[in-house]
């Protein structure tokens, strides 16, 4: 009894595994053939072939602003995002020893223009001696050494004069120099802008002996700025001054702005074998929402085609999963330079076609056949999770 119960639970375990495998084969063979295709209708778009790099956003004119002298500052007037006028008063350095040193030329060239006007009349004096003793000596009324003497004092009188006529020049130039140190105490905003960068607070002490400290940036007029974007060699060939451009920024990453290129520098930069080039983009910011130093993602429009058929660049890339080996090889090898391979569903098969490539960007590509019309449904993916399968038996054609 108990080997005929044993027998009894085997068989209907078995009868069990069977019916679960015969229902997962239906399951599966079902949901095979009810595979489900992403579909695009072909119809005349615009593209619009763009270059994508990245940049940074710069005032068109950035001014760095240094102290011509030494001192410590003691006013400060702006700070960050002031807005400046051309000839305002930024900051000032402590005057006092430039004052001082401008009061002691002046003394000094005083001092030196009386001693002018004192060998001036010491010169008139021994002119006058030297003339009278060369009369004397004619007349044989003195020594001819006494005449001489006269003589040798006037000219002495003259290269004094000359000597301290120079002394009251470099005076004048030192009082000059000093004057204009002191002018430079006073530190004035050379345009019109906006201070991007403050490296100065009051009471810092400033040396100008070897390099001109850099004290404020302004960036002049930033409703106007640029992009300073880096283009490797392979973009590079048509990008062209003129060119539009859109970018969009990390803090608006909806908005997009537009601008244009404005310069190609021709200096290269050359980071890892890799060649690239700074391109420039003009774009204005006259609500003042992109700031300096933002990062831009940008665009560069180098060509555009109206009114051509496109797909999208996923149809392109779309390959049936359990498509025939030997099918996929012969389309490799008919394919030529230029050339791709997009499917199509034929009364539920899938039929592959080689179309000839034209403009293209991230999104779409222009495709040329006799068999691609506008309303042609190309296939861009799977929209079932299950693996795809022709259908057994059909054939295909190639175009």
């Amino acid at each position: 009894m108990a080997k005929t119960k044993n027998k009894k639970i085997i068989i209907i375990t078995a009868a069990i595994l069977v019916l679960i495998l015969v229902v997962s084969y239906f399951i599966i063979r079902s949901r095979t053939k009810n595979v489900s295709y992403g579909l695009y209708a072909v119809k005349p778009i615009t593209i619009q072939k763009y270059v994508t790099t990245s940049g940074t956003t710069n005032p068109i004119k950035t001014i760095n602003i240094g102290a011509q002298v030494s001192g410590r500052f003691s006013k400060l007037y702006v700070w960050y995002n002031s807005i400046v006028k051309k000839g305002q008063l930024l900051a000032e350095i402590d005057p006092v020893p430039f004052i001082q040193r401008v009061d002691q030329d002046k003394a000094n060239l005083a001092s030196a223009r009386a001693n002018v006007l004192k060998q001036k009349a010491l010169l008139a004096y021994d002119k006058l001696t030297y003339i009278r003793d060369k009369k004397l000596w004619k007349e044989n009324l003195i020594a001819h050494a006494t005449e001489q003497n006269a003589y040798s004092v006037y000219l002495q009188d003259i290269a004094q004069l000359k000597f301290l006529t120079d002394v009251v020049n470099a005076g004048k130039a030192q009082l000059s120099q000093d004057e204009t140190n002191l002018s430079y105490t006073k530190i004035y905003s050379p345009v019109n802008g906006i201070i991007i960068n403050v490296s100065v607070v009051v009471g810092q002490t400033v040396a100008s002996s070897f390099q001109t400290p850099s004290l404020f940036s302004i960036g002049e007029d930033i409703a106007k700025m640029e992009v300073d974007t880096t283009t490797n060699e392979a973009d590079l060939g048509g990008i062209k001054k003129g060119d539009k451009t859109s970018f969009t920024v990390y803090a608006y990453p909806n908005k997009i702005i537009w601008g244009k290129v404005h310069n190609i520098r021709i200096n290269p930069t050359t980071v890892s074998g890799v060649v690239s080039y700074n391109v420039t983009i003009f774009f204005d910011n006259k609500k003042m929402l992109i700031l300096p130093g933002m990062t831009a993602i940008v665009k560069i429009y180098v060509a555009e085609k109206k009114g051509i058929l496109g797909v999208p660049n996923s149809a392109l890339r779309f390959i049936p999963a359990n498509e025939n080996k030997q099918i996929l090889n012969n389309l490799s090898q008919k394919l030529k330079v230029g050339e791709g391979v997009v499917w199509i569903l034929k009364k539920g098969v899938l039929e592959p076609v080689i179309v000839k490539l034209g403009i293209s960007n991230d999104e779409y590509t222009e495709v040329i056949s006799k068999y691609i019309k506008a309303g042609t449904k190309v296939i861009t993916g799977v929209k079932s999770s299950y693996q795809t399968g022709a259908a057994p038996g059909k054939r295909r054609m190639f175009f």
